[in-house]
């Protein structure tokens, strides 16, 4: 009940099955939804249905659970109205008065193919909650939910028993093709599967029930094991449960190694031949089976049923059956008997092919003449033109030359000779030779004297003799060289087809003039050389007209470093702040003779490589050079003639190099809890004035960095990290941090493992257990492959332990919370610096309080047969949530006890009464059953002088029968004697008494005989007078008989004697 109310009497039940709610389905809040509507009476309303997702509400696709009984209660426990739930699950009280009720369903209605889930609104007593129905109202909010039990599963194997030894070993393969059959108890067929390649078989979701199996094995298979199966391939009979797995119906089959082979030889080649179709036949003209031959003509029909066969052979077109073992000329084998084990080997043939074989080989040329780089085909046909095998093939004697395929493509690759050989299948050949020339230009042209210095050569120009001239490969090196001729020309013959360049030397008193072909130190560029004469190729020549020689070069001016000699110097460095001794952004430079003298500059040129960088000038008798920006431009400084005087290089430099970008290592990083690392970030360009940089992370809670970029993942989650130069330049990196492991709680009742997500709620009850019936919550940790992880590795805080503690470690890898009471605890998982690698809430309502003990007022208890009495038990603590009981008797034909501990004593002996709590707690009470006669008194009687009151004669007398169910009496000369004038019967006479004074038969009890041919009461002797004084009085003859004794006021027997009388 969920209030205090107290009902009137009502019988016990058990919602069995509220503790399967599992952990995971928070409790559910009973609630009472009241709709007003016009009318005296009101209504009671709400259906029992499927709750597939546990959420303790119908749902549009939950059907309803019809045939549920409830019964409506009125405050005062009067049953009011009964009624069963219908087919959609709906039950209704109508015309209900107003007033207080409860309902109360019954458990023994529930389907036995569904187990409760839910609950909402009825207690674990299968009562309700007190409501009111007012006039008018519908009250709803009391249903149930059920989830459909699964049934029972069946999954074994058929296998290959090579040791036969019931067991299926490492090798023994899996046997398919396996018939199995489940039948139930009266013979049905309820299944039938065929086993897989690995022989496994499957029986899903089967009612529970009794059941037989039966297995029909392929005929190349028998039975030879199997713990359950018998010869017959029928198992004995064997129960299945809902949700249980069965495992154990393997059979153990012996495959036959029976096999038909043999070898197809082609008489030719006495080769075997491949690829021939060979086809098994049982002797009715079934297909049993089709192979082909193998590389070596061989072909083989393994582990073949116990029959008689025939192989036939598919022989190709044109061939023909030549020789045979074993088959006739037709292809077709002999008859072929075949056991469990029988090897028919060597069923052979020989065939002969109707064959034209090649006789020539006709080609287009025998002589080919190629350059590199030539393609062609060899036209090649064999010869006759009907031969059976037209196939050709092409090698050649030097690959390095000539490449052919398969086809007699040829590609010619290097200068050279080369054969290609071209031959037949029954090798037949020709061959064709091959010579390879290579692809060829020329290089013809002049070396002149430019005497008008315009680069071309023009009519009166003549040629300059001696003039050396180099031809170079692309690679650079030297092709070959010559000197120009008298009228200056120089020519290359025969050169390969390639790229090149020139360079030409001038001989004394020459200088090179730069043109179209040539620059001034005598070079041209990459020429490229096809199959023809390169003409324009002109180097032009000028005189050397004597130059004033300069023997210093000096930068004048220079307010920091006075006077500077340039002439052993190839650049000059300044920064972009640069001024001269006038402050003007000059760098002035002066040329001095061998005397010492300013040379006079008229006439000199300066040309400047990059004139936004720095211009130059001829100023009077100085070189200015003025700076514009950083950067680096040559300088080149000519006289009159033309002739260069210096080359340099002034290189400008930036006073301060602000950074214009940073390069990372990486853009994102992926890492896990406690892993430290370092930022790789590089600022741009390398000489940067200020190269520092900061590092800021988004979120410190997940990721700290340290001033030089080292880091540390602290927490769970994604962050950024903004790298960021001394001039705000920035980047992002992207880190995501996970935990370094997984943490599942495992061994959840009716529950696959569940996997502890970041803030999880876990949602359990006081009275969880887990599959071990331990109350505890079982974790294990997983890395990143899924190996197991020592829990012992990291710390396990609870917020509240007197809600959830945590357990001592036990060596298994489990790390174990113990659920101690109703409450929240923030659980925390952390690794050895402390970072926190799970958090998640336990949230514990309280569930049933089990019993914790059981007592009962008597321990020991002596009574006497036929008294009743009722077993008082009390269960603790007093609050428990379910305080039945269950009462059981060692010796029901002793003590007989009642559901509700009320017992009556049945027999004289000793029982003993268990009393269990629903969670199985026990005590027990012993009870001492005494008979229920003080005295029974058995004894023969004869008198043989009646008539004169003589004395009676007593005979095989018994003190006391009154504890003893069976008896024997040994048969007496004097049981036959048969009463007269002069004496009585012989009999026996049975006397019971109560505390000592003799029963009444005629008021008090009754007996009965059950067979009155052993014990005779209806003799003289028995009479009203006897019966008041407690005899039952008998005569009597060998064999068996029963008196039962009968307790008139109750009619319940108080006293069973067998008798045999020998």
């Amino acid at each position: 009940m969920q209030n205090n109310h107290s009902f009137k009497k009502l019988g016990k039940t058990t919602l069995v099955g509220t503790l399967a709610l599992g952990m995971m389905v928070t409790p559910i809040i009973s609630s009472i939804q009241a709709n007003a509507a016009e009318g005296a009476k009101g209504s009671i309303s709400d259906a029992m249905f499927e709750d597939l997702n546990g959420n303790g509400q119908k749902d549009s696709n939950e059907a309803g659970i019809s045939g549920i009984k409830i019964t409506l209660f009125n405050d005062q426990g009067v049953e009011v109205a009964t009624t069963t739930s219908a087919a959609d699950g709906s039950y209704n009280f109508d015309n209900v008065d107003e007033g207080t009720y409860y309902m109360h369903v019954d458990t023994a209605t529930f389907p036995d193919n569904y187990k409760l889930f839910t609950t909402q609104g009825f207690g674990s007593d299968g009562n309700s909650s007190y409501f009111h129905v007012a006039a008018g109202e519908t009250v709803s909010g009391y249903h149930l939910g059920f989830y459909k039990k699964a049934g029972g599963t069946i999954s074994s194997t058929v296998f290959n028993d090579l040791n036969i030894n019931g067991k299926q070993d490492e090798g023994e393969a899996g046997l398919s093709g396996a018939k199995v059959v489940l039948y139930n108890v009266s013979g049905e067929k309820i299944a039938e599967t065929t086993t897989a390649a690995d022989g496994s078989y499957t029986f899903a979701n089967i009612p529970a029930g009794t059941y037989y199996e039966h297995v029909t094995l392929p005929k190349n298979a028998k039975l030879v094991s199997g713990e359950q199966f018998g010869s017959d391939g029928n198992t004995g009979y064997f129960a299945v449960n809902s949700e249980q797995q069965i495992t154990n119906l393997n059979v153990g089959a012996k495959i036959n190694t029976a096999a038909i082979s043999g070898t197809i030889t082609d008489k030719a080649s006495q080769q075997g031949m491949k690829d021939i179709e060979m086809v098994l036949y049982t002797i009715d003209g079934t297909r049993v089976a089709s192979t082909t031959t193998d590389a070596s003509g061989n072909y083989k029909f393994a582990n073949l049923a116990e029959d008689f066969y025939y192989v036939h052979a598919i022989v190709p077109d044109g061939d023909s059956v030549v020789d045979t073992r074993g088959f006739g000329m037709d292809a077709y084998s002999y008859y072929i008997q075949i056991g469990a084990d029988t090897q028919a080997d060597n069923f052979n043939l020989t065939l002969k092919g109707n064959t034209v074989e090649p006789t020539d080989i006709v080609v287009n040329t025998d002589n080919i003449a190629a350059k590199v780089g030539d393609k062609g085909k060899i036209d090649a046909s064999v010869q006759p033109s009907d031969a059976t095998d037209k196939t050709l093939t092409y090698t050649v004697s030097d690959p390095s030359i000539l490449s052919v395929d398969a086809d007699g493509n040829w590609t010619a690759l290097a200068k050279g000779e080369a054969d290609i050989t071209v031959t037949t299948a029954n090798g037949i050949s020709k061959v064709i030779h091959v010579v390879v020339s290579e692809k060829v230009g020329e290089f013809k042209s002049f070396v002149f004297e430019d005497t008008n210095k315009n680069g071309t050569k023009e009519a009166g120009e003549a040629g300059v003799p001696g003039a050396t001239v180099a031809l170079h490969g692309a690679d650079g090196s030297v092709v070959a060289t010559q000197t120009t001729d008298a009228n200056g020309q120089y020519d290359f013959k025969d050169v390969p087809v390639g790229t090149y360049y020139i360079v030409v030397t001038a001989p004394a008193g020459y200088d090179i003039k730069s043109n179209h072909a040539f620059g001034t130190d005598g070079v041209t560029g990459y020429i490229n050389v096809t199959e023809s004469v390169v003409t324009n190729y002109e180097c032009a020549l000028i005189k050397d007209v004597a130059p004033i020689t300069v023997s210093s070069i000096k930068w004048i001016n220079n307010k920091e470093g006075g006077n500077v000699e340039l002439m052993d110097r190839d650049n000059i460095q300044i920064q972009d702040n640069y001024v001269d001794a006038d402050n003007n952004p000059i760098v002035n430079i002066k040329l001095y003779d061998q005397n010492n003298n300013v040379i006079d500059l008229t006439g000199y040129t300066v040309t400047m490589g990059d004139d936004t960088i720095a211009t130059g000038a001829i100023d009077g008798n100085n070189v200015e050079l003025t700076r514009h920006k950083a950067g680096a431009t040559s300088v080149t400084i000519k006289d009159s003639s033309g002739r260069v005087v210096k080359n340099f290089v002034l290189n400008i430099t930036a006073s301060v190099i602000p950074a214009t970008d940073i390069t990372l290592g990486a853009t994102n990083i992926d890492t896990t809890i406690g892993t430290t690392g370092k930022i790789d970030a590089t600022v741009q360009p390398a000489n940067a004035t200020d190269k520092s940089l900061t590092y800021t992370s988004a979120n410190t809670n997940i990721l700290t960095v340290a001033a030089d970029g080292t880091w540390e993942a602290k927490g769970e989650g994604t962050t950024t990290v903004t790298v960021k130069t001394a001039n705000n330049i920035t980047k992002t990196i992207t880190v995501n941090v996970t935990s370094p492991i997984s943490v599942q709680l495992k061994n959840i009742p009716s529950y696959p493992d569940r996997t502890i997500v970041p803030n999880d709620q876990l949602n359990i009850t006081t009275d969880y257990v887990n599959t071990y019936g331990s109350h505890d919550l079982d974790f294990k940790y997983y890395d990143k492959t899924s190996a197991e992880v020592n829990p012992a590795n990291y710390t396990v805080t609870s917020s509240d332990t007197s809600v959830i503690s945590l357990k001592a470690n036990q060596g298994d890898g489990y790390m174990r919370l113990s659920v101690n009471a109703a409450g929240s605890s923030v659980i925390t998982i952390k690794d050895a610096k402390g970072n926190i690698i799970r958090q998640f809430t336990v949230n514990v309502a309280q569930g049933a309080i089990l019993p914790t003990g059981v007592t009962v007022a008597n321990s020991a208890v002596t009574t006497k047969v036929t008294s009743t009495g009722s077993i008082s038990a009390t269960v603790q603590p007093a609050n428990a949530t379910n305080k039945a009981l269950t009462y059981t008797s060692s010796n029901p034909d002793v003590l007989k006890v009642n559901p509700d501990g009320s017992w009556e004593a049945m027999n004289n002996g000793t029982a003993t009464v268990t009393v269990k709590t629903s969670n199985g707690l026990t005590t027990t009470v012993t009870f001492t059953v005494q008979a229920y006669f003080s005295t029974i008194l058995e004894q023969g009687n004869f008198n043989p002088d009646k008539a004169n009151g003589g004395a009676v004669t007593y005979y095989d007398s018994i003190a006391d029968l009154s504890a003893s169910d069976n008896i024997t009496l040994t048969y007496n000369t004097l049981d036959a004697k048969v009463a007269d004038t002069t004496q009585t019967n012989g009999r026996r006479q049975f006397i019971f008494y109560v505390d000592g004074s003799p029963v009444n038969f005629n008021t008090d009890y009754s007996f009965s005989i059950s067979n009155p041919t052993v014990l005779n009461s209806d003799i003289s002797n028995n009479t009203e007078g006897a019966r008041t004084l407690g005899h039952i009085e008998v005569k009597v003859t060998k064999g068996t008989s029963k008196i039962t004794v009968t307790r008139t006021s109750d009619g319940k027997v108080v006293k069973t004697i067998n008798v045999t009388v020998q």
